[in-house]
């Protein structure tokens, strides 16, 4: 009996180290800072940093630096070009290579429009991804999409939520959902804060993450 019960309790064991190890018993971050910078009435300059982590602040998923130039067709669409490089770990996402780096190419367009008082917008967005693995390198063309709500509560405080579902082209096949709900703070008119929650799903595996956003803009137009 006793026998019996030890091979129960490793076999237990074993089996809460694999699942621990699939990275889904976790609760990880999502760390972003992001900023926008009008150059004159028709350019934009964007950029972001964005870092991932799968267990709080350990085990890093992610690092991201994207810089993109856009161009302001009207107030509420505008279309760019850009230019990402990252670090990316994917073994708890399909028990693939441990690290990969990502040299990225895009371009993107952007709309949105107000219904009573709610913000709603879509981004369409192509990638090519050049991805630097151990064993051999790769490109991987890539689209996404993502619709975006946003609703005011108060003067500074407001609701941000959006979708956001990747499809890779070659071959045509589903790679990752993000899913985003979360409460924001109005710093001042240049600045904004948004804490939420977010999951993030692949074919066979999703994960949770506590997500922590900072927003900035700027204006070098001449008055």
């Amino acid at each position: 009996m006793k026998k019996l019960l030890g091979l129960i309790t490793i076999i237990f064991l074993n089996f809460s180290c694999f699942a621990q190890d699939t990275g889904e018993t976790k609760l990880g971050a999502w760390l972003e800072v992001t900023s926008s910078s009008r150059l004159s009435e028709k350019l934009v300059l964007s950029a972001s940093y964005t870092n991932w982590d799968y267990d709080g602040l350990k085990n890093y998923q992610l690092h991201l630096g994207l810089i993109g130039l856009g161009y302001k067709f009207s107030s509420k669409t505008t279309a760019g070009i850009g230019y990402g490089y990252g670090n990316i770990e994917t073994v708890f996402e399909n028990n693939g290579t441990p690290s990969i780096k990502e040299n990225r190419l895009f371009e993107y367009v952007t709309t949105s429009h107000k219904l009573n008082g709610i913000s709603f917008s879509h981004r369409l967005k192509l990638e090519h991804r050049f991805l630097e693995r151990p064993t051999e390198d790769a490109l991987v063309h890539r689209v996404r999409y993502r619709f975006k709500v946003t609703v005011p509560i108060s003067n500074s405080f407001f609701i941000s939520s959006y979708d956001e579902i990747h499809f890779n082209l070659n071959p045509f096949d589903f790679q990752q959902n993000r899913a985003f709900g979360g409460l924001g703070y109005k710093i001042n008119k240049s600045s904004n804060v948004i804490f939420g929650y977010a999951r993030h799903s692949f074919k066979t595996k999703s994960f949770n993450r506590m997500s922590l956003q900072l927003n900035l803009k700027f204006d070098f137009r001449k008055s």
